[in-house]
């Protein structure tokens, strides 16, 4: 089973993201503490990290900074899931951050699926 890490200061999109990949056949593992995050997803070893770009305490950026500067996860791909997609497509033109996509919520089942297939390099069991 594949796994994800998903960054989420908001437990319910955590819940309802997460009842929705496992049933196509991905394990989800929800932090909705963003700090200290890296020797966490050392251990955990996803294979793809969902992260909410807006967050209290430390700011998402800074998060897909801390990942992407850690040899140990800087291979993992990232997708930003915000409700500003202009918000990313400027970090991404002005400070040259590279993510591999973005989903602006709200989002369907689809585009979760679609996107996360997509940067995964494959389907979810049950797609088709």
């Amino acid at each position: 089973m594949r796994t994800i890490a998903y960054i989420e200061d908001d437990p319910d999109m955590i819940d309802l993201v997460s009842i929705i990949l496992q049933k196509h056949g991905f394990r989800v593992v929800g932090f909705t503490e963003s700090r200290e995050i890296v020797p966490r997803l050392e251990s955990l070893k996803p294979e793809l990290i969902l992260l909410d770009l807006m967050m209290p305490h430390v700011d998402g950026i800074e998060v897909y900074r801390e990942i992407k500067g850690r040899e140990s996860t800087a291979d993992i791909p990232v997708i930003i899931i915000s409700a500003m997609k202009r918000a990313v497509e400027e970090i991404e033109r002005e400070q040259e951050i590279k993510v591999e996509a973005c989903l602006v919520k709200p989002f369907t089942i689809g585009e979760l699926l679609n996107t996360v297939n997509r940067v995964m390099g494959g389907e979810a069991e049950g797609e088709g």
